[in-house]
């Protein structure tokens, strides 16, 4: 529940407010964009009826994020200046609609992705008493789990891999499996379960940091959410929701559950520890310009950073311990995968590589090197500067997840996904740019023999405007943003 401070801040007078206020205009308008939105979502439910193939997911996606963009800044424009019953029904109508637009996709075939049904599958082996970890679906020892819905729907690279799923994940699985087994919709629900709680979180956070609760719109209609998560069922909720914790964790000066949740986020996919840097702590007491490497290290060794990262250390070992018998099948699937996706060979992947030797003829290895010493250095900048709120955390993790797209440019759009729960703390045009395009790359089903490169012609059009967008932001003084930020009040203890 939002707490009894929030709702005063809901309740301040109107005598600083635009006449807007002293109407019910931005729930009118909201209710009108969410119906709206959600007979779109209804009447295109069912993807596999198109025979448009993914172009008609294309279309239908656009026409969600037109209506998701006139709402979010409908919300951040004039929600904050409304009168108190407007501002509660409006927060009323984010909740409503975000529920019902991921309860009409739950009960779809899957169409995007196939792979909830290698979800279902692990949870099912976990549930007949076998370690995930130690076969592949199509082992000889598996044969007696096969069913005729699930296992045929396991693609064929999947069938020949170990799981590559850390053991929170598999802990999911073997839940969901426990409660409803071999049911693709029932993990759907909780994959929409956990969006939801991602989205109560985030109104937290932002009541916490004197923000407008109902800027949890970003996240909540954000329609590659809920398209990936309600309809395709991705694993990607749940780190998400683990991630949300951990920035209401932080606002609560709670360092031992922001290490667990960002732990636990971690091992649902392994890039959340990329992170760190963004929650760990240093001091302020000095200009960074003048600091020296030990001074440095002296901002950030510190009792609440040792408690935080031991917090997350021992969530990592103590989550692996059930799965420890399966040796080093644990990680068994690295090598195949890394080779799979391509980011040791040709480095075809990298869509700046593929720009960059358009001039220079550049090698993967360096180029692998100068990426990750731009990412570490970007860590670096963050980890060391001194961070007021959690708005302050959210600026450094949006900073580290965009920094980590744009080098290694991830063919899957379910990847950028993880980028929006912060954009409802820091909005900014260029990540919410980055991360709504990446639906584009569902384009390269019409290019299956360039996998896993991205075409040049595709790449430009999602990773070159974001980028643009991001020059022109910073080329800005902080107050004439695109989006803007309103005052921020100290986090409450």
């Amino acid at each position: 529940m939002i707490e009894t401070t929030s709702i005063k801040k809901l309740g301040r007078p109107l005598s600083d407010q635009s006449p807007i206020a002293h109407s019910l205009v931005v729930p009118l308008a909201l209710f009108v964009l969410g119906a709206g939105s959600a007979c779109l979502y209804f009447w295109g439910r069912d993807l596999h009826r198109f025979t448009q193939w993914i172009a008609a997911y294309i279309g239908l996606f656009t026409g969600q994020l037109a209506f998701y963009v006139v709402a979010s800044f409908v919300v951040l424009r004039w929600s904050s200046k409304s009168s108190p019953a407007a501002r509660w029904i409006t927060l009323g109508l984010v909740i409503f609609f975000a529920v019902g637009f991921r309860a009409m996709l739950v009960p779809q075939r899957p169409y995007l992705s196939a792979d909830v049904y290698r979800y279902v599958w692990d949870g099912h082996v976990q549930a007949a008493g076998i370690n995930p970890y130690r076969y592949a679906p199509e082992a000889g020892e598996l044969r007696a789990l096969r069913d005729d819905k699930v296992f045929p729907n396991v693609t064929d690279d999947d069938k020949r891999w170990l799981s590559p799923y850390p053991p929170v994940a598999q802990f999911v699985f073997f839940s969901v499996s426990l409660l409803r087994p071999m049911s693709v919709t029932a993990f759907k629900a909780t994959m929409a379960s956990f969006d939801l709680i991602a989205m109560l979180l985030l109104m937290l956070v932002l009541s916490r940091s004197g923000l407008d609760p109902a800027r949890a719109i970003i996240f909540a209609w954000h329609p590659l959410l809920i398209f990936e998560g309600a309809h395709s069922g991705h694993v990607e909720t749940v780190f998400i929701a683990f991630l949300a914790l951990a920035l209401y964790a932080w606002s609560r000066r709670n360092d031992a559950l922001t290490g667990v949740a960002l732990a636990l986020a971690t091992l649902v996919k392994f890039y959340p520890v990329l992170l760190l840097p963004a929650f760990l702590i240093a001091r302020s007491d000095e200009r960074i310009e003048s600091l020296n490497v030990r001074q440095l290290l002296n901002r950030v060794v510190h009792k609440r950073n040792l408690i935080m990262l031991t917090a997350f250390v021992a969530t990592v070992a103590l989550a692996y311990l059930p799965y420890i018998g399966a040796g080093t099948n644990v990680f068994g699937f690295l090598r195949g995968y890394i080779q799979e996706e391509g980011f040791v060979q040709s480095g075809a992947r990298y869509f700046l590589l593929d720009v960059s030797r358009r001039f220079v003829p550049l090698p993967t290895n360096v180029f692998l090197i100068l990426a990750a010493a731009c990412l570490i250095a970007v860590g670096v900048w963050w980890l060391v500067r001194p961070k007021r709120d959690v708005v302050d955390v959210a600026r450094s993790a949006a900073a580290l997840i965009g920094c980590y797209l744009l080098l290694t440019t991830p063919r899957y759009s379910w990847y950028y996904a993880w980028m929006i729960p912060f954009l409802c703390l820091v909005p900014r045009a260029g990540w919410l740019y980055l991360a709504s395009a990446s639906a584009l790359l569902y384009l390269v089903w019409y290019t299956p023999l360039v996998y896993p490169q991205i075409p040049l012609w595709l790449g430009a059009c999602i990773f070159l405007p974001a980028i643009a967008c991001l020059v022109w932001d910073g080329l800005k003084e902080f107050k004439g943003d695109l989006w803007g930020r309103p005052s921020v009040g100290a986090p409450r203890s």
